[in-house]
């Protein structure tokens, strides 16, 4: 269960882009134990901060009182303990993340949103805090026998009956409660929203099972489908049967004890099956999205490229050369050029990509996401040079919006810092030349452009009482003027060429389109016209032609439309307006009365939730009774887990504890009993008892360009064989220490059914008996090098080279086998690695073993299929399946002796098995390998598994 709550820890934490190389160290974007760390308490919250963060947390404690007493009565839950929350400062990007296991928690991370479908006049702070404790509510509740067996066994993974909703039930409430039509808050109310499922209508509506297999796993675009499916079904029911029936939805699974019940919990309330009611769903939105196309032009415009996913950043220089932004799911992402004859090239790949600006002559300026101090992930600048490559030209500056002045002299950014925005000037080079004063705390400024004179920026703001608006900031004497004052969404302003008007995205009318507004009037007028959403663009005025980024059903497309006025001008700036609806707009909110605060203490959630038991037992005459039971703090500083276990006709005690510090430091210890022959007939019985001690400190240097990692560790056993009645009789101990050097920089794309496009290289030293009263001594070198080489379509050559040698008393290699066996000495750290796959052979014969080893191996992956689909009923379904053809070349021999290669080939079918609809992911291998040797060779058909979750 440990491992079960790191993982669920993990994928709530990382909040970053999921293709491309990304470093595997558990501390990235965690809090970190040299930062000071202190605790606010509220009635209802613990909410867990940096101590350069009181005022934000003082901010969200308010709110969050405010958001417990309205959402607590819809779902008529109260957790039983206070939920824990922590704010993180450690990733410039907008999310957070809920998991109800080992106990109610969540993470904000502070950056606000400035684009996509979390662009929103309410205020970021309790438009997520809304979402993620609305998780809470949902995932925490249960009745009848599932009480029962949580007040029995604490907080166990099976007694929490809705964390088996299918993805879109669980993030469509959640969406649907941050919504609020009036106040315009939230996705669900949003023009975006719309759009996407005018698309959707557009391409068909997705089957219940479509969307209940796609979940968290699935590749098919867009790949928000459960937040925004869900969000509307939830409408549909609230809009059919009323609300109460909507939420009853919801409460009737809290007893289940029988997981994944949908086709129950439809009939229930509703008196359909699950295909049923999602038959009268997709009649509804037929209904509501045919009248909203009706009611949109249908636009003119020339397609520019072919390729679906994400085509964006489009910048439409002087020259007529045409940049964009292209990531396809198949491929590396990268920055695209058009000339003006329209032959296309790629310019440059791109990692963890933010916003790209191009000038004329200074060339191409790339904001992306970078490791910052080994766990941050914040923004930073690149250039690109004359050889194609990027040069950093600034180190954690965070700046994840820039311009490139006219004069190409300065470069403006967007410089964000605990959640503070404020505008910056630097140099070519990356130099900070001047700060301007910081906007408000909880004020944000989304993308900025020059004026022609290089005097004023334009930026879109977020002000705290009049939500998103253009305005205008004097860089002389450093003073913000309004353009815009109104209800909207108003995002990317840029001046045009001769400085009388900016261009803007807004949602105004429910559409979002590209605007200008005439300076000297304040009026507005719509230039493009679209039955989805335009999400940027770039204008060449002297053609009177725009290139923009369009959402379709096949992803985000470039197209060229003519600048046209069409429909009623509007002002911008309107003389009076309400302010935006939010709690921190009301008269009562007052932060500052929330001030316990103490330091940070991790025993209060390092302590176990829950304990569950095993009983054990198998025909070789081994039972035991094993117990469970882990805890890990809430800022993931310590994780430990302890699971004594009785052997029963051994009438002995083992078990296994771990502990890990900080993702750093990693200690087990484990002793276990195995039956070597029954008792019995007069034959008296004899086991095995087997005892092992590990240790691993893990230091990665983390980049998105590859992770550097170096790893000690070292083990002990002791191996007793043991007689009934006798005792001990033989003996065996043995103990290492070693190092690792590790690198790895692979990619993994969308539709990857392998890692691509790197390698992964492993080189290690072990010495044997470093404690002394070893069994093996001496050391052992090895070198495992895989190499994965992107041919087309994300089919991949795989190859390997595996080289050892080691001392003549130490532990020798041994090939054959379907996989590669981590050996008990130092299996659960890495290390005593001596075990590799020769498929076709045995996993024992002598003659595969010996102090020297080399081992080859290629292999050719090819995806055949994408199905993310399956059974409503019994809820299994597939998703990716690859096919693998393979040959391992490899030999074993000991030091003075001639050595004998062994060649095995064989085939591997690799199905995703997806079960519980987006709950459980196993990874399943089922291959047949031959091993040429005709002496030694098998045919074997084996099965591998694996789950994530």
């Amino acid at each position: 269960m440990l491992r079960l709550f790191i993982c669920l820890g993990c994928a709530m934490w990382f909040a970053l882009p999921a293709w491309g190389y990304t470093p595997k160290d558990t501390a990235l974007l965690k809090p970190t134990f040299s930062q000071k760390w202190l605790t606010l308490e509220t009635e209802h919250f613990l909410i867990h901060y940096r101590n350069s963060h009181l005022s934000y947390a003082q901010r969200m404690a308010a709110v969050a009182e405010k958001v417990y007493a309205r959402q607590t009565p819809r779902f008529d839950w109260q957790p039983a303990d206070k939920v824990q929350v922590v704010i993180s400062d450690s990733f410039d990007g907008s999310n957070g993340g809920a998991t109800v296991l080992p106990y109610n928690q969540f993470f904000i991370f502070m950056s606000a949103p400035t684009k996509g479908e979390l662009l929103d006049n309410s205020p970021w702070m309790e438009q997520v805090f809304t979402h993620e404790f609305v998780h809470i509510l949902h995932l925490d509740q249960s009745s009848g026998t599932q009480t029962t067996l949580r007040t029995i066994f604490g907080r166990f993974f099976f007694v929490f009956p809705q964390i088996f909703s299918p993805a879109w039930v669980t993030e469509g409430m959640a969406v649907y409660e941050e919504t609020d039509e009036q106040k315009r808050f939230g996705r669900g109310q949003s023009a975006l929203y719309d759009a996407m499922m005018r698309a959707e209508y557009g391409n068909g509506f997705r089957s219940f099972t479509e969307l209940s297999y796609q979940g968290s796993w699935g590749t098919d675009w867009p790949g928000s489908q459960s937040y925004l499916y869900g969000y509307y079904f939830f409408e549909f029911l609230t809009a059919q049967y009323g609300e109460e029936k909507a939420f009853e939805y919801l409460r009737n699974w809290n007893a289940n004890i029988i997981p994944w019940r949908m086709q129950s919990r439809a009939k229930k309330v509703f008196g359909l099956s699950a295909e049923s009611l999602w038959s009268e769903y997709v009649q509804y939105l037929d209904k509501k999205f045919a009248q909203e196309m009706a009611g949109l032009p249908q636009p003119d415009y020339t397609e520019l490229v072919s390729t679906g996913r994400i085509n964006s950043n489009p910048r439409w220089i002087s020259e007529g050369d045409f940049y964009y932004y292209r990531e396809d799911g198949r491929h590396h992402p990268a920055l695209q050029r058009i000339d003006p004859t329209g032959a296309e090239s790629e310019v440059a790949e791109i990692e963890k990509f933010i916003q790209v600006d191009v000038h004329p002559q200074a060339g191409v300026l790339l904001s992306r996401y970078a490791v910052c101090d080994n766990v941050n992930v914040y923004a930073d600048l690149y250039r690109l040079n004359k050889k194609g490559r990027w040069d950093r030209i600034t180190r954690c500056g965070r700046y994840p919006r820039i311009a490139w002045s006219h004069s190409a002299e300065r470069i403006a950014a967007v410089h964000v810092n605990e959640g503070i925005a404020q505008i910056a000037l630097l140099d070519p080079q990356g130099t900070l030349q001047q700060q301007f004063k910081p906007l408000a705390e909880g004020e944000v400024i989304g993308e900025i452009n020059w004026s022609p004179d290089d005097s004023r920026l334009v930026a879109a703001v977020y002000r705290a009482r009049g939500g998103w608006n253009l305005e205008l900031l004097d860089l002389n004497t450093g003073h913000w003027s309004p353009l815009t004052n109104n209800t909207h969404l108003e995002q990317r302003p840029r001046f045009s060429a001769d400085g009388k008007s900016v261009y803007f995205l807004s949602d105004q009318g429910n559409v979002w389109n590209l605007r200008r507004l005439i300076l000297a009037t304040g009026r507005i007028e719509t230039v493009t016209r679209t039955q989805t959403a335009i999400l940027d663009y770039s204008v060449e005025e002297a053609s009177g032609r725009t290139r923009v980024a369009e959402y379709t059903a096949n992803g985000v497309m470039l197209r060229e439309q003519k600048i046209k006025p069409w429909g009623d001008t509007y002002a911008g700036l309107w003389q009076q307006r309400a302010p935006v609806e939010s709690i921190e707009n009301q008269p009562a909110f007052d932060a500052r009365q929330f001030t316990d605060i103490s330091d940070y203490s991790p025993l209060p959630t390092v302590l176990p939730t829950s304990w569950f038991a095993m009983l054990y037992a198998d025909s070789e005459d081994n039972s035991l009774l094993q117990f469970y039971l882990a805890g890990q703090d809430v800022l993931g500083f310590h994780a430990w887990e302890f699971a004594p276990a009785y052997y029963l006709e051994k009438n002995e005690l083992g078990g296994s504890a771990s502990y890990v510090a900080y993702h750093r430091l990693a200690l087990f210890a484990e002793r276990e009993y195995d039956t070597i022959r029954a008792s019995g007939n007069g034959v008296l019985g004899a086991w095995r008892e087997e005892t092992r001690f590990q240790a691993l400190w893990m230091q990665p240097f983390n980049s998105f360009d590859g992770t550097f990692q170096v790893d000690l560790g070292a083990g002990h056993e002791t191996v007793n064989r043991i007689i009934e009645d006798f005792g001990q009789f033989d003996s065996y101990s043995d103990n290492l220490g070693g190092i690792s050097f590790n690198w790895s920089d692979y990619e993994y794309y969308v539709h990857s059914i392998s890692p691509e496009d790197g390698r992964r290289i492993r080189l290690e030293y072990e010495e044997y008996n470093v404690f002394g009263g070893g069994f093996h001594k001496g050391g052992i070198v090895s070198l495992d090098w895989r190499e994965y080489i992107s041919l087309f379509d994300n089919h991949v050559l795989a190859l390997r080279a595996v080289f050892g040698k080691g001392d003549s008393d130490a532990k020798p290699f041994q090939l054959g086998n379907e996989q590669d066996e981590l050996q008990s000495l130092g299996g659960r750290i890495g290390f005593g690695y001596t075990g590799y796959t020769l498929r076709g052979y045995g996993d024992n014969e002598p003659r595969l073993a010996g102090n020297n080893l080399s081992l080859y191996s290629a292999e050719y992956r090819l995806p055949l299929r994408e199905l993310f689909d399956g059974f409503s009923t019994f809820p299994v379904g597939l998703g990716k399946i690859g096919l693998t053809a393979f040959i391992d070349h490899g030999a074993a021999w000991e030091e003075g002796t001639s050595k004998s290669f062994y060649t095995g080939v064989g085939v591997e079918l690799s199905p995703e098995l997806l079960v519980g609809y987006s709950t459980f992911r196993i990874e399943s291998t089922l291959g047949f390998a031959q091993g040429l040797d005709s002496e030694l060779g098998e045919s074997v058909v084996y099965l591998r598994l694996g789950a994530e979750f």
